[in-house]
């Protein structure tokens, strides 16, 4: 006979004390540990900085960030490597009080580790497009490529020689998909997670 733990609520999960060395989801109700090696965090840092660099510039009304929470249920926490979220989107969120936004963002980027499955980041897919996110991106270090994932449509695979654009939903974001993964290139980088 087995016996279930009882599930873990995102207000649980919000009073729960953080355990040193450890970053977590909530995915119905089970903690689930987070990447949090330096290639994963380099990756999402280059995301990061290009993304915010174009809203900045443009002064697009768009908030940008990274590892985010977003309350997909009331027992489902994500954290995004980086988001992308509409202002308009973002009003709906009283920021003083508790919890987290029960929405997706707008684009939600996930950093592909050693530990992500297929199946895994389909589920994410699925769960911010059920929570109104328009894209999501899956931005992996081995092949250096990103992935343009859509509810309905086909995905769309940007590789290392072309040339990633964010439209409709970052307008006039464009960026080689090689300045994304340059910074695995700086000397004595690991050529892989487990380099």
């Amino acid at each position: 006979m087995t016996t279930r733990t009882r599930k873990i609520t995102v207000a649980e999960f919000e009073a729960m004390a953080a355990e040193p060395g450890h970053r977590y989801e909530l995915v119905d109700g089970e903690l689930v540990d987070m990447d949090g090696k330096p290639r994963h965090g380099a990756v999402t840092g280059e995301i990061y900085l290009l993304l915010r660099g174009h809203i900045r510039y443009n002064s697009l009304r768009f908030d940008v960030g990274v590892n985010t929470g977003f309350q997909m249920d009331p027992f489902t926490l994500r954290f995004p490597d980086v988001h992308v979220t509409s202002w308009e989107r973002m009003a709906g969120y009283d920021e003083g009080a508790p919890g987290w936004p029960a929405f997706a963002p707008d684009v939600a980027i996930e950093v592909v580790s050693a530990s992500n499955t297929s199946s895994e980041l389909a589920r994410k897919a699925a769960e911010y497009f059920a929570n109104g996110a328009l894209v999501m991106w899956i931005a992996d270090p081995d092949p250096r490529s990103v992935t343009i994932r859509r509810p309905g449509v086909p995905d769309e695979v940007f590789g290392p020689d072309d040339i990633l654009s964010g439209e409709p939903e970052i307008p006039g974001f464009s960026c080689p998909v090689a300045d994304i993964f340059a910074v695995l290139d700086r000397p004595g980088a690991p050529i892989s997670e487990d380099g």
